[in-house]
């Protein structure tokens, strides 16, 4: 399943490309920009995105009951080892167990030998992106003064720019999917911020799902999604998901999600 979105700064905001060690730079902290074509572009990288959704999808899990370990590294160093042991001795009833055992965030973003089911892709501008620069100045911690000597530049993208971009989900049941719909309404409540300088108000995105696509399984056969209405349970915990009259609209459509995570919660608190 592949969700193209945009990404739309409501404020300020920048994802910092480190301080610049360039004779020629205006600026002290540049925003991140990569060359394509040899032309410098803003833009905002898949693994900046991953990190956000991923330590918001266990903020939301936690707050519901449900097991997940932070950053992933309980997992890593209960199960990496023996799976990669598992998995070269070709004990497949071993490589089930262990990968049983992950929690469900791992399962998701992945953990080591565990590959991630939600690949980020990079969000490049649409169109012209607006620059500012904004001249700060440094605070000793201990003395609560400016520190000498401190000043500095910082550039940032002004608000209005958008970003575009995909994620895809593999073989995700639609629990999964209804929690990543939850980490977007949370951004576009502006409960999250993405990139630096949040306690200055920079962050502030508007999420929308511009296309949804891809292939799924539906009675037993491969179909396109706009061919299905219905998205079937994929285990246990997961529910059906009914998407007959949302047509086109894709943010209806991944608000559909949520109801199956609120079933998965209620099922995995009376397992």
């Amino acid at each position: 399943m592949n969700v193209k979105l945009s990404f739309e700064a409501k404020s300020p905001f920048r994802i910092g490309a480190g301080k610049s060690t360039s004779l020629t730079s205006p600026v002290d902290l540049q925003v991140l920009r990569i060359n394509i074509n040899g032309r410098e572009v803003q833009y905002i990288p898949g693994s900046s995105l991953k990190g956000v959704f991923r330590s918001v999808s266990e903020f939301i899990a936690k707050s519901n009951g449900i097991n997940a370990c932070m950053a992933g590294n309980e997992c890593k160093d209960n199960y990496n080892r023996k799976l990669d042991d598992a998995l070269r001795s070709r004990n497949l009833d071993e490589v089930r167990k262990i990968l049983a055992s992950y929690c469900l965030i791992c399962k998701l973003y992945g953990s080591g030998s565990y590959a991630s089911h939600i690949i980020f892709g990079d969000m490049f501008p649409e169109g012209d992106i607006a620059i500012g620069v904004k001249t700060g100045i440094a605070i000793d911690r201990r003395s609560g003064t400016a520190k000498r000597g401190a000043l500095y530049t910082v550039e940032f993208i002004m608000p209005g720019s958008i970003f575009k971009g995909n994620i895809t989900l593999i073989n995700t049941p639609n629990y999964a999917i209804g929690l990543l719909s939850y980490v977007i309404k949370l951004i576009n409540d502006g409960v999250i911020r993405i990139g630096g300088f949040k306690s200055r108000g920079f962050g502030q995105f508007s999420v929308n799902p511009m296309e949804i696509n891809g292939e799924i399984i539906h009675n037993n056969k491969v179909m396109k999604i706009s061919e299905v209405d219905i998205f079937e349970p994929l285990d246990e915990f997961d529910s059906e998901v009914n998407i007959a009259d949302v047509g086109r609209n894709y943010a209806k459509l991944l608000e559909r999600f949520r109801i199956a995570w609120d079933n998965y919660v209620s099922k995995i608190k009376h397992s």
